[in-house]
Formats: structure tokens, C-alpha cells, sequence
């Protein structure tokens, strides 16, 4: 039996779960409250604001049912590493993220020695997600998520250029109350809030969306995840191509 064990965050355990889903699936344990150590220990420093002292018991509550929504996941449970056994230790990719070389995905399958390019290309570009039901957003079928760790950087021009197309009429924001008054506030957009309890809603509400817009976040891992199309405002502090989320030859995938 397969055992895979990941510290965190959401988006690495999200672009995690094609290696698992490939390697035949199994248990899944979330080993809590090691998100600082990791900093330190292969980064040199403490995590991002946005990130230190994550990976809670809150945050595995918060991801659990979407955790079991997913057919390759027999169990999932918080990790006792007293007691459980991995066989698969999917924090192993974080050495060879060092430097952010590439996508994701593409650094878990060379850590866990699937090097062939077509292999890579399928596992990168195949939807590895699903809900049980997507959720019916009605005449709002553009999903937006601009998250505060985004917020400091140089607003791309492309959000006033659709605003004036009208997809203001057509979309959502999903993530915490303060982004989104902090989006509107700098945009000029009035969109409505969608709030989510939980990980699975969140997802639920993307897998309904014709579009999602938005930077690199647990939520748009999730989109590109679950296959929907996806526009990502990409990092502006690094070549295009050493952005985390980057998926050069995604089909449904666009970078502004």
C-alpha cells in the first residue's frame, strides 16, 4: 500500500497530487505545523507572512473533504510520525525547488525519477482534480482570485482593459474578504464576493467556471487542476519562465 506524507502549503500539495495520482494513489497524511521549520532549513529563512505557521490542525479541516472527494486518495489523516509509515515523501521535491527552476510538477516528477518528457508533459497537462459537483454560477461563469501577497506588486494593465470589455458583469472573486475589497479597490471593479468554508467549496465553485483569473494561489493550482481555462498573472520580480506556476505548452493556459 501507498503512503505519501506533505507538509505544505496548499499549492505544493496541490501540485503534488499528479505524482501521487500516477504513482497509484493511496493514503495521504498532512504532517502539521512544519511550514517555519521548512523555511529555515532549505530556504535559509522564515516563510513568507502569508505562510508562517501554517499547516494547522484549521488548515487540514479545511482541506480534508476535498482531499476525500479525490477517487486516488484512500485516506487522508494528519500525520503521526510516531507511529505511520510512508513509503512516499513528497516534501522530498523542496531540494531541487531551490532556485525555482520550473513548474512545479515538473520538479516532483524528476524528484521522484520520471524524466521522460511525455511522461512530464501528460502528467503537467492532464486535469489530476475533480469535485463531486460543480457548482452552477449562473450568467457569472469567470471565477477571480487576487490574493494579498499580490496585491503590493504593479497592477497589470489587462484588468482595465476587461473591465471595459464587460466580464465585469460576468465574474466572481473567491478568497478572503479583504482581497476582495482590496481588488475592487484597485481595479475599479464591482464583482461579488463568494465565500467558502472549505477547500472542496472553493473548488466546486471553479470546476463551474468557464474562465479563472488570477495570480499563483491555492486557487489557481486548483483551477489549472481540475483542467478549467486559466489566466494567470504571473510574478513580476522573475523571467516568466522560473515562475513556479508556469506551464509553458498548457492548453487551456495563458500568462499576462
Amino acid at each position: 500500500m501507498n503512503t505519501f506524507k506533505h507538509s505544505g502549503t496548499l499549492g505544493d500539495i496541490i501540485y503534488a497530487l499528479p505524482i501521487m495520482k500516477h504513482l497509484g494513489g493511496g493514503e495521504f497524511y498532512l504532517h502539521l505545523n512544519q511550514i517555519d521549520w521548512i523555511g529555515q532549513h532549505f530556504y535559509g529563512s522564515k516563510p513568507t507572512a502569508f505562510h508562517q505557521g501554517r499547516m494547522t490542525k484549521n488548515d487540514s479541516k479545511f482541506i480534508r473533504s476535498f482531499f476525500e472527494a479525490q477517487n486516488y486518495i484512500t485516506k487522508y489523516a494528519d500525520l503521526d510520525p510516531n507511529k505511520d509509515i510512508i513509503t512516499h515523501n513528497l516534501d522530498r521535491f523542496r531540494p531541487a525547488f531551490v532556485g525555482h527552476p520550473g513548474n512545479y510538477v515538473d520538479i516532483y516528477a524528476g524528484t521522484f525519477g520520471i524524466t521522460d518528457p511525455t511522461t512530464q508533459s501528460t502528467l503537467r497537462n492532464t486535469p489530476w482534480l475533480s469535485v463531486p459537483k460543480p457548482t452552477d454560477l449562473g450568467n457569472r461563469t469567470i471565477v477571480i482570485n487576487r490574493t494579498a501577497r499580490w496585491q503590493p506588486r504593479t497592477l497589470s494593465p489587462l484588468w482595465q482593459q476587461w473591465k471595459n470589455t464587460g466580464i465585469e458583469e460576468q465574474s466572481i472573486f473567491v478568497g478572503l474578504p479583504e482581497e476582495h475589497t482590496a481588488f475592487e479597490r484597485a481595479t475599479g471593479w464591482d464583482i461579488p464576493f463568494r465565500p467558502t468554508d472549505t477547500l472542496l467549496e472553493l473548488a466546486e465553485i471553479i470546476a463551474g467556471c468557464e474562465q479563472f483569473i488570477g495570480n499563483q494561489s491555492v486557487a489557481l493550482s486548483v483551477a489549472i487542476g481540475l483542467g478549467v481555462n486559466f489566466a494567470c498573472e504571473a510574478r513580476d520580480d522573475m523571467p516568466l519562465e522560473r515562475n513556479e506556476c508556469y506551464f509553458y505548452d498548457h492548453p487551456n493556459g495563458e500568462y499576462f
